[in-house]
């Protein structure tokens, strides 16, 4: 079984540090614990195989908020303006796409010492009926540090959209692409160097976005090379 570490924050806590309290936070769950024992489908191997290694993410509060269209902004009437500051994060090119885009910082970091691991973001099917849809991504972990925080794309406008503490806001999948492994999922301390490693590909990230993925990939070419069986996965 492969381990898998990770810390979760909130607003731009960029130390890592502090959150809320410990009894008070909801943290991940196993997707395949949270399904019930009723369904047919529970038998599938194939479904099995795809949850095995799923955690649901949920909100930690209630949270309400609207997109004005005529304005092309977003207004929140649940927190103060330092909280939504602090805790949504806008752009203004997001605002002007199909359907206008914002994140939620609730930020979770994920790190591994074992090699060959992916995390896999994707939007849980409930969040829609709140009128807002998560952004899917992958990418891995094994070799590249940085949050996930929770994309929308804003589905319904001039309205009130309030997602309540506790609802489902996406999977986090872990899978490897050589391997069939299952994973653990630990909330730990963050380390100096993870810290560290994942500030260097934010910056990278605002510096130079185009670069992120071909650094990446150079990385991974240089995983598999130092992996002693790596003839195996060769055909």
């Amino acid at each position: 079984m492969k381990k898998v570490n990770y810390f979760s924050t909130i607003g731009d806590d960029d130390e890592y540090k502090d959150y809320l309290p410990t009894d008070y936070i909801i943290p991940p769950k196993k997707w395949l614990g949270e399904q019930g024992k009723n369904y047919y489908h529970n038998k599938c191997p194939a479904w099995k195989e795809w949850g095995k290694n799923t955690w649901i993410v949920y909100q930690q509060f209630d949270i309400e908020f609207k997109y004005v269209s005529a304005e092309k902004r977003v207004t929140c009437g649940s927190v103060n303006q330092r909280v939504f500051d602090n805790y949504f994060s806008l752009k203004g090119e997001w605002l002007y796409g199909e359907h206008p885009t914002i994140q939620l910082r609730d930020r979770y970091l994920f790190w591994t010492k074992e090699k060959d691991v992916w995390v896999e973001q994707v939007t849980h099917p409930l969040i829609s009926r709140y009128g807002v849809q998560v952004i899917p991504g992958t990418f891995p972990i094994s070799v590249w540090q940085r949050p996930v925080a929770c994309g929308f794309n804003i589905l319904d406008y001039d309205v009130n959209i309030k997602i309540p503490r506790g609802t489902p806001l996406y999977y986090v999948r872990f899978y490897s692409r050589k391997s069939d492994s299952s994973f653990s999922l630990n909330r730990e301390n963050l380390p100096k160097d993870v810290f560290i490693s994942s500030k260097q590909h934010l910056r990278l990230k605002d510096y130079a976005p185009q670069e992120s993925w071909n650094l990446i990939q150079d990385r991974l070419k240089k995983e598999e090379s130092s992996c002693p069986f790596n003839f195996l996965w060769k055909k």
